[in-house]
Protein backbone atom coordinates (compact mmCIF):
# COMPACT_ATOMS: atom_id res chain seq x y z
CA UNK A 1 0.00 0.00 0.00
CA UNK A 2 2.83 2.36 0.83
CA UNK A 3 4.42 1.83 -2.60
CA UNK A 4 1.12 2.55 -4.37
CA UNK A 5 0.63 5.73 -2.34
CA UNK A 6 4.15 6.94 -3.13
CA UNK A 7 3.63 6.22 -6.82
CA UNK A 8 0.30 8.11 -6.79
CA UNK A 9 1.93 11.17 -5.21
CA UNK A 10 4.77 11.02 -7.71
CA UNK A 11 2.32 10.91 -10.62
CA UNK A 12 0.43 13.87 -9.22
CA UNK A 13 3.66 15.80 -8.86
CA UNK A 14 4.68 15.02 -12.42
CA UNK A 15 1.29 16.08 -13.75
CA UNK A 16 1.44 19.38 -11.89
CA UNK A 17 4.76 20.35 -13.47
CA UNK A 18 2.94 21.54 -16.58
CA UNK A 19 0.43 23.70 -14.68
CA UNK A 20 1.09 27.41 -14.89
CA UNK A 21 0.39 29.75 -11.99
CA UNK A 22 -1.36 32.89 -13.26
CA UNK A 23 -0.39 36.20 -11.72
CA UNK A 24 -2.96 38.94 -11.29
CA UNK A 25 -1.79 42.04 -13.10
CA UNK A 26 -1.75 45.14 -10.95
CA UNK A 27 -2.36 48.73 -12.02
CA UNK A 28 0.24 50.14 -14.37
CA UNK A 29 2.12 53.20 -13.12
CA UNK A 30 3.54 55.33 -15.98
CA UNK A 31 6.97 56.83 -15.34
CA UNK A 32 5.81 60.12 -16.82
CA UNK A 33 3.74 61.80 -19.51
CA UNK A 34 5.61 59.95 -22.27
CA UNK A 35 3.81 56.71 -21.37
CA UNK A 36 0.07 56.25 -21.95
CA UNK A 37 -1.80 53.42 -20.25
CA UNK A 38 -5.08 52.04 -21.62
CA UNK A 39 -5.99 48.95 -19.61
CA UNK A 40 -2.97 46.70 -20.13
CA UNK A 41 -1.84 48.44 -23.32
CA UNK A 42 1.26 50.60 -22.92
CA UNK A 43 2.19 53.23 -25.52
CA UNK A 44 5.52 55.08 -25.25
CA UNK A 45 6.01 58.31 -27.21
CA UNK A 46 9.74 58.49 -26.42
CA UNK A 47 12.62 56.05 -26.10
CA UNK A 48 13.38 54.86 -22.55
CA UNK A 49 9.85 55.64 -21.33
CA UNK A 50 8.27 53.00 -19.13
CA UNK A 51 5.64 51.79 -16.70
CA UNK A 52 5.70 49.56 -13.64
CA UNK A 53 3.24 46.92 -12.50
CA UNK A 54 3.22 46.87 -8.70
CA UNK A 55 2.90 43.43 -7.11
CA UNK A 56 3.56 44.15 -3.41
CA UNK A 57 0.43 44.72 -1.31
CA UNK A 58 -0.30 45.82 2.26
CA UNK A 59 3.41 46.25 2.97
CA UNK A 60 4.19 42.68 1.88
CA UNK A 61 6.14 41.48 -1.14
CA UNK A 62 4.64 39.07 -3.67
CA UNK A 63 5.80 35.46 -3.38
CA UNK A 64 6.75 34.10 -6.80
CA UNK A 65 8.85 31.21 -5.51
CA UNK A 66 6.47 28.71 -7.13
CA UNK A 67 8.15 29.45 -10.47
CA UNK A 68 11.53 29.76 -12.12
CA UNK A 69 10.48 32.28 -14.80
CA UNK A 70 7.95 35.03 -15.29
CA UNK A 71 6.05 34.47 -18.54
CA UNK A 72 4.31 37.47 -20.12
CA UNK A 73 1.82 36.74 -22.90
CA UNK A 74 1.71 39.85 -25.09
CA UNK A 75 0.04 41.06 -28.28
CA UNK A 76 0.30 43.98 -30.71
CA UNK A 77 3.98 44.53 -29.93
CA UNK A 78 5.27 47.17 -32.35
CA UNK A 79 8.83 47.64 -31.09
CA UNK A 80 11.52 46.52 -28.65
CA UNK A 81 11.13 46.74 -24.86
CA UNK A 82 13.28 45.99 -21.85
CA UNK A 83 11.50 43.96 -19.15
CA UNK A 84 12.66 43.76 -15.54
CA UNK A 85 11.60 42.25 -12.20
CA UNK A 86 12.57 44.03 -8.98
CA UNK A 87 12.93 42.52 -5.52
CA UNK A 88 13.53 43.24 -1.85
CA UNK A 89 16.26 41.56 0.19
CA UNK A 90 14.19 40.99 3.33
CA UNK A 91 15.94 43.85 5.17
CA UNK A 92 15.73 47.12 3.24
CA UNK A 93 12.67 49.31 3.94
CA UNK A 94 11.46 52.74 2.81
CA UNK A 95 10.60 55.71 5.06
CA UNK A 96 7.21 54.13 5.78
CA UNK A 97 8.70 50.82 6.84
CA UNK A 98 7.60 48.96 3.70
CA UNK A 99 9.94 46.68 1.73
CA UNK A 100 11.99 48.77 -0.71
CA UNK A 101 13.46 47.82 -4.08
CA UNK A 102 17.08 46.64 -4.05
CA UNK A 103 18.34 47.42 -7.56
CA UNK A 104 21.21 44.93 -7.46
CA UNK A 105 18.76 42.02 -7.30
CA UNK A 106 16.92 42.95 -10.53
CA UNK A 107 16.54 40.35 -13.31
CA UNK A 108 15.88 41.37 -16.91
CA UNK A 109 14.54 40.22 -20.28
CA UNK A 110 13.21 41.77 -23.48
CA UNK A 111 10.35 41.83 -25.99
CA UNK A 112 10.68 42.64 -29.70
CA UNK A 113 8.29 43.57 -32.48
CA UNK A 114 5.84 40.79 -33.26
CA UNK A 115 6.62 38.74 -30.14
CA UNK A 116 3.79 36.85 -28.46
CA UNK A 117 5.59 35.76 -25.30
CA UNK A 118 8.45 36.90 -23.07
CA UNK A 119 10.32 35.02 -20.32
CA UNK A 120 12.32 36.62 -17.52
CA UNK A 121 14.43 34.44 -15.22
CA UNK A 122 13.53 34.93 -11.56
CA UNK A 123 16.11 35.71 -8.90
CA UNK A 124 15.92 32.36 -7.13
CA UNK A 125 17.17 33.69 -3.81
CA UNK A 126 14.62 36.50 -3.69
CA UNK A 127 11.68 35.21 -5.75
CA UNK A 128 9.53 35.24 -2.60
CA UNK A 129 10.15 39.01 -2.22
CA UNK A 130 8.95 40.50 -5.54
CA UNK A 131 7.95 44.17 -5.51
CA UNK A 132 7.17 44.97 -9.15
CA UNK A 133 7.98 44.31 -12.78
CA UNK A 134 8.26 46.98 -15.47
CA UNK A 135 8.52 47.54 -19.22
CA UNK A 136 10.70 50.19 -20.86
CA UNK A 137 10.66 51.18 -24.55
CA UNK A 138 13.87 51.12 -26.61
CA UNK A 139 12.45 53.49 -29.26
CA UNK A 140 9.82 56.19 -29.62
CA UNK A 141 6.19 55.68 -30.63
CA UNK A 142 5.86 51.96 -29.91
CA UNK A 143 3.31 49.98 -27.91
CA UNK A 144 2.53 46.57 -26.48
CA UNK A 145 -0.38 44.89 -24.71
CA UNK A 146 0.37 42.61 -21.75
CA UNK A 147 -2.48 40.11 -21.84
CA UNK A 148 -1.55 37.71 -19.04
CA UNK A 149 1.28 36.84 -16.67
CA UNK A 150 2.30 33.41 -15.35
CA UNK A 151 4.92 31.71 -13.22
CA UNK A 152 6.44 28.75 -15.06
CA UNK A 153 9.03 26.12 -14.24
CA UNK A 154 12.45 25.65 -15.81
CA UNK A 155 11.05 22.55 -17.51
CA UNK A 156 8.20 24.50 -19.10
CA UNK A 157 10.59 27.18 -20.33
CA UNK A 158 12.92 24.60 -21.87
CA UNK A 159 9.94 22.86 -23.49
CA UNK A 160 8.96 26.20 -25.05
CA UNK A 161 12.47 26.69 -26.42
CA UNK A 162 12.58 23.13 -27.75
CA UNK A 163 9.27 23.53 -29.56
CA UNK A 164 10.19 26.93 -30.92
CA UNK A 165 13.54 25.66 -32.20
CA UNK A 166 11.89 23.32 -34.72
CA UNK A 167 11.82 24.28 -38.40
CA UNK A 168 12.60 27.66 -39.94
CA UNK A 169 12.29 30.58 -37.56
CA UNK A 170 11.85 34.21 -38.53
CA UNK A 171 14.21 36.56 -36.69
CA UNK A 172 13.06 39.63 -38.63
CA UNK A 173 10.67 40.39 -41.49
CA UNK A 174 9.84 43.66 -43.20
CA UNK A 175 11.46 45.89 -45.83
CA UNK A 176 14.70 47.74 -45.14
CA UNK A 177 16.35 49.61 -48.03
CA UNK A 178 20.07 50.13 -47.35
CA UNK A 179 20.44 52.59 -50.22
CA UNK A 180 23.78 53.26 -51.92
CA UNK A 181 25.74 55.27 -49.36
CA UNK A 182 26.60 52.77 -46.59
CA UNK A 183 25.13 55.25 -44.09
CA UNK A 184 22.21 53.20 -42.74
CA UNK A 185 21.94 50.09 -40.60
CA UNK A 186 19.30 47.94 -38.98
CA UNK A 187 19.47 45.84 -35.82
CA UNK A 188 17.82 42.61 -34.67
CA UNK A 189 17.36 42.08 -30.94
CA UNK A 190 19.28 39.25 -29.25
CA UNK A 191 16.01 37.69 -28.03
CA UNK A 192 15.19 36.76 -31.65
CA UNK A 193 18.10 34.30 -31.65
CA UNK A 194 17.37 32.66 -28.28
CA UNK A 195 16.47 29.28 -29.84
CA UNK A 196 19.29 29.18 -32.41
CA UNK A 197 21.51 26.12 -31.99
CA UNK A 198 25.02 25.21 -33.01
CA UNK A 199 25.11 24.59 -36.76
CA UNK A 200 22.03 26.73 -37.51
CA UNK A 201 21.75 27.97 -41.10
CA UNK A 202 20.99 31.70 -41.37
CA UNK A 203 19.21 32.93 -44.51
CA UNK A 204 18.95 36.56 -45.60
CA UNK A 205 16.23 37.29 -48.18
CA UNK A 206 16.72 40.38 -50.32
CA UNK A 207 16.06 42.27 -53.53
CA UNK A 208 18.72 44.27 -55.38
CA UNK A 209 18.68 47.76 -56.88
CA UNK A 210 19.86 49.15 -60.21
CA UNK A 211 23.59 49.44 -59.38
CA UNK A 212 26.07 46.91 -60.75
CA UNK A 213 26.61 45.07 -57.48
CA UNK A 214 24.95 44.58 -54.06
CA UNK A 215 26.39 43.69 -50.67
CA UNK A 216 25.52 43.16 -47.01
CA UNK A 217 27.70 43.26 -43.91
CA UNK A 218 26.72 41.09 -40.93
CA UNK A 219 27.92 42.50 -37.61
CA UNK A 220 27.56 42.11 -33.86
CA UNK A 221 25.96 44.81 -31.69
CA UNK A 222 29.25 46.75 -31.67
CA UNK A 223 29.31 46.91 -35.49
CA UNK A 224 32.18 44.42 -35.65
CA UNK A 225 31.80 42.09 -38.62
CA UNK A 226 31.12 38.45 -37.78
CA UNK A 227 33.99 36.29 -38.97
CA UNK A 228 32.14 33.17 -40.12
CA UNK A 229 29.77 34.29 -42.95
CA UNK A 230 31.17 32.86 -46.19
CA UNK A 231 32.21 34.97 -49.17
CA UNK A 232 33.44 38.06 -47.32
CA UNK A 233 35.79 40.46 -49.07
CA UNK A 234 38.62 42.44 -47.45
CA UNK A 235 36.08 44.88 -46.00
CA UNK A 236 34.10 41.99 -44.46
CA UNK A 237 31.20 42.53 -46.87
CA UNK A 238 29.31 39.70 -48.59
CA UNK A 239 28.57 40.13 -52.30
CA UNK A 240 24.98 39.20 -53.14
CA UNK A 241 23.97 37.26 -56.21
CA UNK A 242 22.39 39.87 -58.50
CA UNK A 243 20.09 37.26 -60.04
CA UNK A 244 19.20 35.62 -56.71
CA UNK A 245 17.04 36.45 -53.71
CA UNK A 246 18.72 34.72 -50.76
CA UNK A 247 22.13 34.40 -49.11
CA UNK A 248 22.72 31.62 -46.55
CA UNK A 249 25.54 30.86 -44.13
CA UNK A 250 26.19 28.67 -41.08
CA UNK A 251 27.58 30.82 -38.27
CA UNK A 252 30.38 29.58 -36.06
CA UNK A 253 29.60 28.79 -32.43
CA UNK A 254 31.58 31.89 -31.44
CA UNK A 255 29.54 34.18 -33.71
CA UNK A 256 26.32 32.50 -32.62
CA UNK A 257 27.14 33.10 -28.95
CA UNK A 258 27.88 36.76 -29.78
CA UNK A 259 24.54 37.51 -31.45
CA UNK A 260 22.56 35.54 -28.85
CA UNK A 261 24.10 37.82 -26.22
CA UNK A 262 23.96 41.18 -28.00
CA UNK A 263 21.94 40.88 -31.19
CA UNK A 264 22.86 41.49 -34.83
CA UNK A 265 23.49 44.69 -36.83
CA UNK A 266 23.21 44.67 -40.64
CA UNK A 267 24.55 47.15 -43.17
CA UNK A 268 24.21 46.98 -46.93
CA UNK A 269 24.61 48.53 -50.36
CA UNK A 270 22.15 48.56 -53.27
CA UNK A 271 19.96 45.99 -51.53
CA UNK A 272 16.69 45.81 -49.65
CA UNK A 273 16.45 43.22 -46.89
CA UNK A 274 13.03 41.57 -46.50
CA UNK A 275 13.59 38.66 -44.11
CA UNK A 276 16.18 37.05 -41.81
CA UNK A 277 15.58 33.43 -40.77
CA UNK A 278 17.50 30.56 -39.24
CA UNK A 279 16.97 26.81 -39.29
CA UNK A 280 18.49 24.56 -36.66
CA UNK A 281 20.05 21.23 -37.66
CA UNK A 282 17.87 18.20 -37.06
CA UNK A 283 18.82 15.98 -34.09
CA UNK A 284 17.66 12.64 -32.74
CA UNK A 285 16.59 14.27 -29.46
CA UNK A 286 18.46 11.76 -27.27
CA UNK A 287 20.60 14.39 -25.57
CA UNK A 288 17.66 16.67 -24.85
CA UNK A 289 15.70 13.82 -23.29
CA UNK A 290 18.58 12.98 -20.98
CA UNK A 291 19.11 16.65 -20.13
CA UNK A 292 15.54 17.19 -18.96
CA UNK A 293 15.60 14.42 -16.39
CA UNK A 294 17.07 16.70 -13.71
CA UNK A 295 15.43 19.95 -14.76
CA UNK A 296 13.09 20.00 -11.77
CA UNK A 297 15.62 18.66 -9.30
CA UNK A 298 15.19 20.67 -6.13
CA UNK A 299 11.57 21.64 -6.87
CA UNK A 300 9.18 21.25 -3.93
CA UNK A 301 5.65 19.77 -3.99
CA UNK A 302 2.92 19.26 -1.39
CA UNK A 303 1.25 15.90 -0.88
CA UNK A 304 -1.38 16.78 -3.50
CA UNK A 305 1.36 17.00 -6.10
CA UNK A 306 1.21 20.80 -6.39
CA UNK A 307 4.42 22.78 -6.67
CA UNK A 308 4.90 25.05 -3.63
CA UNK A 309 7.27 27.84 -2.66
CA UNK A 310 9.48 28.68 0.27
CA UNK A 311 6.61 30.02 2.39
CA UNK A 312 4.60 26.75 2.36
CA UNK A 313 4.47 25.04 5.75
CA UNK A 314 3.93 21.30 6.18
CA UNK A 315 4.85 17.98 4.60
CA UNK A 316 6.54 18.36 1.18
CA UNK A 317 8.25 16.19 -1.43
CA UNK A 318 11.61 17.20 -2.86
CA UNK A 319 13.76 14.98 -5.12
CA UNK A 320 11.47 12.05 -4.36
CA UNK A 321 11.80 12.34 -0.56
CA UNK A 322 9.42 13.65 2.09
CA UNK A 323 10.35 16.54 4.37
CA UNK A 324 8.60 18.81 6.86
CA UNK A 325 9.04 22.39 5.71
CA UNK A 326 8.84 24.82 8.64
Amino acid sequence: MKKISTLFVALLAAASMSAKTEITLGEWSPWGATTTVNGNTLTMSEAWAGAGNWQANDGKCADWSDGDYLELDVSNCTGSFNVAIQYNDGKTVDDKGNPAIVEALTTTGSISEGDKVCYVKLNGDNSDKVIQFWLQSKAANISVTVDKAFLVSEEEYKAYLAEKSKGEQVAWEGSYDFGTKWDTNMSIDASKFATAKSGATFTFTYTVGSEGYAQIKICDSNWKALASPKGQNEWNCVSLDMSGTTYSAVLSDEDLTTIKAGGMVLQGYNSTLTKVTFTNPSTDGINSIQATKKVNEGATYNLAGQRVGKTFRGMVIRNGKKYIQK
